[in-house]
């Protein structure tokens, strides 16, 4: 079965690359009834029960400007 054959259309549609992520009910989890091993962590949650873009935009772009320093210091010693 295809990934896509699972997803509803506002899923379908953000895998697509259309929209936003849709929104999760996060109430059992807040209620200890949901176990939230594998969850999205705290630092990228926007309060809304969804992914704060922005922050994982910020996050990407340090770790690229890091992995760019640290292959151009690994360049330099090489010489």
């Amino acid at each position: 079965m295809e990934v896509r054959d699972m997803m509803d259309s506002k899923e379908e549609q953000y895998f697509n690359g259309v929209g936003s992520p849709p929104r999760q009910n996060n109430e059992g989890l807040e209620k200890g009834i949901i176990d939230n091993t594998g969850v999205i962590p705290i630092r990228y949650q926007d309060g809304l029960g969804g992914i704060d873009i922005e922050q994982v935009r910020r996050d990407q772009q340090q770790a690229k400007r890091e992995f760019i320093r640290a292959i151009l210091k690994y360049l330099r010693r090489q010489h």
